[in-house]
């Protein structure tokens, strides 16, 4: 079970969501601790959801109105963290390097990490997990096959210890990523490479998102009409 747990949660914090994408972005412009703290925050969300959705506390949702008005908000959240922070950056490197001025490393100095850059990562994942058109959908069945595979006794113990092996493997994922990213950061290249990637990948999780609250809006409406 331990193995499988954590396997599972490294898997899923591969850093390819927008949350992902923030969170390394952070850690190469801010400092190490602006991402990792990121990263343990989001750790904690894991491990809270697992217990939740394993015990089956997760089948208590709110209704219909008020998750797609909590999911919209949080996505116009997120989309304007996502234009200051990956896009306008990745932009603003681009005109520097067409114009062929001296790019000038320090422009984005490093932040130091007090109390509020903690509140300002925790609001962020706060959003992040209610705005997610995707993770209610996704636990219902991802709980069920864990709970059909991987826990052969159903208490409340398995569920904490496992959803804590999974939340240790996604916090270990999301560590290595930042590692990796600090370690490439005197590479120019690369890491501008990274910038666009970044980019694009926030632009289009961000978009499906939408696309998918749009979807609840309209077959909300339909069954309401009906």
């Amino acid at each position: 079970m331990f193995i499988a747990a954590f396997s599972l949660g490294m898997i899923y914090s591969v850093p390819l969501g927008p949350l992902g994408q923030i969170m390394l972005n952070r850690s190469i412009n801010k400092g190490f601790w602006h991402g990792f703290s990121l990263a343990f925050i989001g750790a904690l969300a894991d491990f809270f959801i697992c217990e939740t959705f394993l015990s089956g506390i997760g089948s208590l949702v709110l209704s219909s109105e008020l998750r797609i008005a909590l999911q919209g908000i949080g996505l116009v959240f997120l989309f304007y963290v996502g234009i200051k922070e990956l896009i306008l950056p990745a932009i603003y490197r681009g005109h520097i390097d067409k114009t062929n001025a001296p790019y000038d490393s320090g422009t984005i100095q490093k932040i130091n990490f007090d109390e509020k850059s903690l509140l300002k990562n925790l609001l962020l994942v706060m959003v992040y997990y209610i705005s997610n058109p995707t993770i209610l959908a996704f636990w219902i069945s991802f709980s069920a096959l864990i709970n059909q595979t991987f826990i052969h006794q159903h208490n409340l113990f398995n569920y904490t210890l496992f959803s804590l092996t999974f939340a240790s493997g996604t916090l270990t994922c999301q560590y290595l990523s930042i590692l990796f990213v600090n370690k490439i950061e005197n590479f120019s290249k690369i890491k501008v490479a990274l910038k666009y990637i970044s980019s694009i990948l926030y632009l289009t999780t961000i978009s499906y998102f939408f696309y998918l609250m749009v979807q609840n809006i309209l077959t909300f409406t339909m069954n309401r009409g009906g």
